[in-house]
């Protein structure tokens, strides 16, 4: 299950951004710390995380000889120029909008290698997950051009942890829904490479069905998300609002 292990390895990887995205972080204003402070760094952590979730998928690129393997590549080494840039011996640390740039070239690199991510033979039920996955991916790239523009402001940085947390889920749907017992009734995975596939259907309710079970899938994980979000959000209000133990002061 080489597939479904890729998959659900990279859906992991970005569900770990996603959690170290949700963290107020600064970029530092002096050098570099040494390195045990450095691993302690939220933001150099996040940075850290993303190198080992792009080396593989371009270490995968460039043993690949198919056609799809140029714009992975082209995406997978944007992020990680993104995850090795605050690491560069330079006299002064990058300004943080000058990285959030970079993040949204591979973002936006990433769009456009799952909306063009079409199989030369006929259009197979997984076309309608690559479809559905450019729904975060777009989150992820408007949040980053918005965090280009106020790179302190929280609001960009949590939609971006939901983009990548919607991405992780769906990466590890996409997995069990192509690679196992899992796929939709009436069809099957056609393989021709690792990276050459397709989900083929036998009748056209057999597509229709998996299109639709495809969709709800997503709003499960999309209804997930957003339960996930507000139960975070009231537990860290009534950790803030929790009042302190003693005395308070009477009030007329």
């Amino acid at each position: 299950m080489p597939g479904l292990l890729a998959y659900s390895c990279g859906g992991l990887g970005f569900l770990a951004l996603a959690a170290l995205e949700s963290l107020p972080v600064r970029l530092p204003a002096g050098p570099l710390p040494h390195l045990p402070s450095l691993l302690s760094t939220p933001l150099h952590l996040r940075h850290i995380l993303a190198a080992v979730v792009s080396t593989p998928f371009l270490l995968s690129a460039l043993l690949s000889t198919h056609h799809l393997s140029l714009p992975t590549l082209a995406a997978s080494a944007l992020f990680l120029l993104y995850a090795l840039a605050p690491f560069a011996p330079l006299a002064a640390p990058l300004p943080l909008p000058l990285l959030n740039l970079v993040l949204a070239a591979a973002f936006a690199q990433e769009l456009l290698l799952f909306a063009h991510r079409r199989p030369s033979t006929a259009a197979g039920i997984e076309n309608q997950y690559f479809d559905l996955f450019l729904v975060p991916i777009t989150v992820c790239l408007g949040a980053t051009l918005l965090a280009t523009h106020r790179p302190e402001a929280a609001t960009p940085r949590l939609a971006r942890a939901a983009g990548l947390a919607l991405q992780g889920t769906w990466m590890v749907q996409m997995g069990f829904s192509f690679f196992t017992s899992a796929v939709s009734q009436g069809c099957a995975l056609h393989a021709q490479s690792r990276a050459d596939y397709t989900i083929k259907c036998s009748t056209h309710e057999d597509y229709h069905r998996a299109r639709s079970a495809a969709t709800l899938q997503f709003n499960g994980h999309l209804a997930l998300l957003v339960l996930a979000g507000a139960a975070a959000y009231a537990i860290v209000l009534s950790i803030r609002s929790h009042p302190p133990s003693g005395y308070w002061m009477l009030t007329k």
